[in-house]
């Protein structure tokens, strides 16, 4: 009766043994995956400051060539103002 008893306990410990184990293997992957996590949400933020430089830069170029067309289109008159003027005189 005893060995089953010494048995059984010797069960036990390694039940309770092994769910230690186990316990601190979820644990160390619980905390790798919240490390990725904070390292995705950095990403996240990286990636949202970039999106908005990129939107303010795409917004300059945008006003920098309607000013670049708002001149050609100067330009362009004033020439040919300038060629009939030359051709009037001709």
């Amino acid at each position: 009766m005893r060995t089953k008893i010494d048995e059984l306990f010797a069960t036990l410990r390694g039940l309770i043994s092994d769910q230690t184990r186990d316990l601190a293997l979820a644990m160390g992957e619980l905390r790798a995956a919240e490390s990725e996590r904070d390292n995705a949400r950095q990403s996240l933020r990286a990636a949202e400051q970039d999106v908005e430089e990129l939107d303010t830069l795409c917004n300059d170029f945008r006003r920098a060539n309607a000013r670049l067309v708002a001149d050609l289109a100067a330009a362009t008159q004033r020439a040919d103002t300038a060629e009939a003027i030359l051709r009037a005189k001709a």
